[in-house]
């Protein structure tokens, strides 16, 4: 099974009715493999497998658990448009949470390919119809988001925007609630560790050289560059 994210926004949040609506892929993206998702590619599995059909496609977190049940799933001209009813089972309850406070950023299928289904174009493949097997929530992120080349200070300045953003929304979860599971509690306290000693290394390796290289002029502070500022501030005396 290949698996590919999607960093698109929920659109929707039902709390009351427990019902979330996103997308778990979008079309006409070049990943990172050189593959392109086209208008189409699910539209077989859909009418086979997904809620209307045998109702075989599942609603998964981080690729592993049961979290929900599909009510919906289409193909629009963005991407694999969803609506799922999250279960009332303790994971269940924890993702709702984790949805409704920010930590559920990200989408991803799990699917098959079919290998006369796709067109290879300058490189890159359109993949033209796939067997789909799942659509998860995430609360992970990859080493290569939080590790790119720093070449400006408006790349250092975006990436320390980026990671503190992050580490808002995951303090916003630990000290708003006192409901989440323990293990998911845990698992929130060692993101927020991780993230918070990538931003003092950040904030230490700030090059000086970058700053004077920037020969633009220069403009008063914006509110994300004083929020950073003083992040970085209290994050240097830790």
């Amino acid at each position: 099974m290949n698996v590919k994210n999607c960093n698109i926004e929920v659109k929707g949040i039902d709390l009351k009715n427990r019902i979330v609506e996103g997308y778990f892929a979008a079309f006409g993206k070049v990943d990172a493999d050189n593959d392109v998702f086209v208008k189409g590619a699910f539209t077989k599995s859909i009418n086979e497998r997904g809620p209307k059909g045998a109702n075989r496609i599942k609603h998964l977190f981080n690729h592993w658990d049961t979290v929900g049940v599909l009510q919906e799933l289409t193909e629009d001209n963005y991407g694999l448009r969803y609506v799922s009813k999250i279960g009332t089972h303790r994971l269940g309850e924890d993702v709702l949470k984790m949805y409704q406070d920010g930590i559920i950023t990200e989408h991803s299928v799990g699917f098959q390919t079919i290998q006369d289904k796709s067109d290879i174009i300058d490189g890159v493949r359109y993949l033209k119809e796939v067997i789909l097997w799942e659509g998860s929530s995430l609360d992970k992120w990859g080493a290569n988001e939080w590790t790119p080349v720093i070449k400006s200070y408006d790349d250092w300045k975006l990436q320390a925007k980026r990671i503190s953003d992050r580490i808002e929304s995951l303090n916003k979860a630990l000290t708003g609630r006192t409901n989440y599971t323990d293990e998911t509690y845990n698992e929130i306290k060692i993101k927020l560790n991780t993230l918070q000693t990538m931003l003092k290394s950040l904030v230490e390796a700030q090059p000086i050289n970058i700053t004077a290289q920037n020969n633009e002029p220069k403009e008063s502070k914006g509110s994300d560059d004083v929020r950073i500022e003083l992040l970085l501030t209290k994050l240097k005396e830790l």
